[in-house]
């Protein structure tokens, strides 16, 4: 498959946490919008719905240290910038219940195409972070310490 602007092939070495025989997936961005699709070239039922975190979380891992097994997954060097993803879990019958993986972030190098997904050991974040307050969005300047997105 071909790259291109909206379409490129991401490979996560290590595949993503419960899906490690997926190693290679499509990421595909929606047209004016934050949102993006994270679908497995192998199988295409297994995929996620993602969105910066930082949209909303301001603070939201301002600053990241990576280790030598995410360096070494990443193929980071030092001028690279590495873009930060959380997953989404929406809530069709209730989109203002659904929530967003803060605990583990998709970690994507787009030099290298590299994927690889943080499992923090911060308890400040949350696997399942109310994206939502009672059903409207809260104003977008709120830190992730408030615990409300929007």
């Amino acid at each position: 498959m071909n790259d291109n602007e909206n379409k490129k092939t991401i490979v996560f070495p290590k595949g993503i946490p419960g899906f490690e025989d997926h190693t290679t997936f499509i990421l595909e961005k929606e047209e004016d919008s934050p949102i993006v699709h994270l679908e497995s070239a192998k199988d295409k039922e297994v995929g996620f719905v993602l969105f910066p975190p930082q949209l909303y979380f301001k603070n939201y891992l301002s600053k990241i240290e990576f280790g030598s097994e995410e360096v070494e997954a990443l193929e980071i060097t030092a001028e690279d910038t590495v873009e930060i993803w959380a997953i989404i879990t929406l809530c069709l019958s209730d989109i203002s219940k659904s929530t967003v993986n803060l605990r583990a972030p998709i970690v994507i190098n787009p030099r290298t195409n590299q994927g690889f997904q943080f499992i923090l050991n911060d308890e400040n974040y949350s696997s399942r972070q109310q994206l939502f307050v009672d059903g409207q969005q809260e104003d977008k300047d709120r830190s992730n310490e408030e615990g409300a997105v929007g």
